[in-house]
């Protein structure tokens, strides 16, 4: 069962890394901070993450949801990023069998395809042999008459065939909290709303501390480390630039949107690859009761909060519309949208396009000792934070590095998985008369601890929120164990209503702002005060960009 992880336990565990100091401190709370928070937590180390906004709040929520091998990376000739993806992949699998589910692969071909069918089956060889043929590698070739069976709105005109291959795919969000509470149940802590402003020095010239301002609590906290890990994302230079002005940035952000539709606007049996009209390979890739549409791709300066362009929706829409003619999709289907960053490690001046340029992580050292990671991929983030956690390492005294274990990460699944998932989710309808569907959310997103949150709420929040599988239960637990510290946190990163609910909560918000309320103790004007920040929050983040009358005189002139 999750132990708890509230507003209480983030105080305490700030208080005393200031007060005893750490092995190593973690600045930055995506999936690369989690998982070298977890690696060092593995080997024994007193370990601290700190996040200036929510975990998860930047990159590591609005990815495509993926766990891949990363198919094509071949055509760029990354067989070691191929290679160590899938086999990443298929541990994730493998311990965490019902956070991490498998989804099928169709991948299309045309006579003026961009990739021919050939070159489909000919990857779709390297790909399993990269893998060691493992069983998660297997493909087929299928025709006409299965690609039909399985997208029937697919384009049929002039298509020479297609792959049929595996991956995977996963709540990205819910990935994160699982690695940071496991990295909890390890011995280390993490902290959001917690924002390294400043580095200090010692004696010799090396980072001895870092200066931590509590955005919730207030004040600043001096927190000594023994070795300090910058894991960023996309502002990782920014963290940089604490210790010392970076003279030459060794990191291009690449900007991807994506578009969330009704499953049933596009019926597909998994996911299906297609082309855009400048050659560009997007995806289908359904969710629940959704699909997801995506993604672009393109070099951009939008670090904080970037947003999806009117521009780049009909990008996509285009591109889907060309593939699937028969759907007619439009602005009027969309359900929400979104955009994300990828830190990807290049020059600033590299020429070429962002989908050439290599997902494998890159890691610096600084002369003050700082250690930085970027780039890399979802699928790695296990395999990336040992290799930066080997780095840091070397910072240490060496009695405490000598004192250090091995890591452990690739032994331990991130929770306790070993139950029956049909059996569960019958229980969960029998006990308290919830749906299949939701019922299968409630045991993915929460494992064996589905149970435990619908038994200690009261009946009357055992019920769905709106027309979603979200159920509001899951508001006053989330506030127990997962740190969420408003509403922003839970509807955004906890539940994701934002991205996949019918509406995005917004019908029902006064009661959700009711019921967080009544679990974390806010009054009358704090429960609306945090109902406006979330409606807020979705206009900018999850809805269309269009340019006001300022923008389009810019952009004109």
């Amino acid at each position: 069962m999750s132990s708890p992880w509230s507003l209480a336990n983030r105080g305490d565990a700030l208080r005393r890394a200031a007060r005893e100091g750490v092995d190593l401190l973690v600045v930055g709370g995506g999936i690369t901070g989690a998982g070298v928070l977890r690696d060092a937590a593995s080997r024994g180390l007193r370990a601290l993450l700190v996040e200036r906004s929510d975990f998860a709040a930047g990159t590591s929520s609005r990815s495509s949801k993926l766990v891949h091998g990363g198919l094509r990376y071949l055509a760029h000739g990354q067989l070691g990023v191929v290679r160590q993806s899938c086999r990443e992949r298929d541990l994730l699998m493998r311990r965490n069998p019902h956070l991490v589910r498998p989804v099928p692969f169709l991948f299309p071909a045309y006579r003026e395809s961009k990739v021919p069918l050939w070159q489909v089956r000919a990857a779709l060889w390297a790909y399993s042999a990269l893998d060691g043929f493992q069983r998660s590698a297997r493909f087929r070739m299928v025709g006409a008459d299965d690609v039909a069976a399985y997208c029937p709105d697919l384009r049929r005109h002039d298509l020479q065939g297609a792959g049929l291959y595996w991956d995977a795919q996963v709540d990205d969000a819910r990935l994160v909290l699982e690695t940071l509470k496991s990295a909890r149940g390890f011995g280390a802590e993490a902290v959001n709303h917690a924002e390294a402003v400043g580095f200090a020095r010692g004696p010799d010239g090396r980072i001895a501390a870092a200066e931590v301002r509590d955005q919730l609590g207030g004040g600043v906290h001096r927190v000594p480390a023994l070795a300090v890990v910058n894991a960023a994302g996309p502002a990782v230079e920014r963290v940089r630039g604490l210790d010392r002005p970076v003279a030459r940035p060794s990191l291009r952000p690449a900007k991807g949107v994506h578009l969330v539709i009704p499953r049933e606007r596009v019926p597909a049996s998994g996911a299906v690859t297609f082309e855009a009209a400048d050659g560009r390979h997007l995806f289908l890739l359904p969710w629940d009761d959704v699909a997801l549409l995506g993604t672009t791709d393109a070099f951009s300066d939008e670090l904080d909060e970037p947003v999806a362009t009117i521009e780049e929706v009909h990008y996509v829409l285009e591109a889907a519309n060309r593939a699937f003619p028969r759907a007619a999709l439009t602005t009027n289907d969309l359900r929400s949208v979104f955009a994300g960053v990828r830190p990807l490690a290049a020059e600033p001046d590299a020429e070429r396009p962002p989908s050439s340029v290599s997902r494998e992580h890159r890691i610096w050292e600084d002369a003050s000792g700082l250690v930085s990671a970027a780039g890399g991929k979802l699928t790695t983030y296990r395999a990336t934070g040992e290799q930066v956690v080997d780095r840091a390492l070397a910072q240490l005294p060496s009695a405490r590095r000598r004192a250090a274990g091995r890591s452990r990460t690739a032994e331990h699944p991130l929770r306790v998985d070993d139950f029956d998932r049909a059996e569960l989710e019958s229980r969960l309808g029998s006990r308290f008369g919830v749906a299949p569907e939701r019922a299968e959310y409630l045991v993915r997103t929460w494992g064996a601890d589905a149970e435990t949150l619908l038994a200690e709420a009261p009946p009357a929040l055992r019920r769905p929120i709106g027309r979603s599988r979200f159920t509001f239960a899951e508001i006053p637990w989330s506030l127990r164990t997962e740190l969420a510290a408003d509403l922003c946190d839970l509807l955004e990163r906890r539940l994701r209503l934002a991205i996949f609910s019918v509406g995005q909560g917004i019908g029902e918000l006064d009661e959700i702002a009711a019921v967080a309320g009544e679990a974390a103790g806010w009054d009358a004007e704090r429960r609306r005060a945090e109902a406006a920040r979330y409606l807020a929050g979705v206009q900018r983040r999850y809805q269309i960009r269009v340019p006001g009358r300022r923008e389009r005189t810019t952009a004109a002139a």
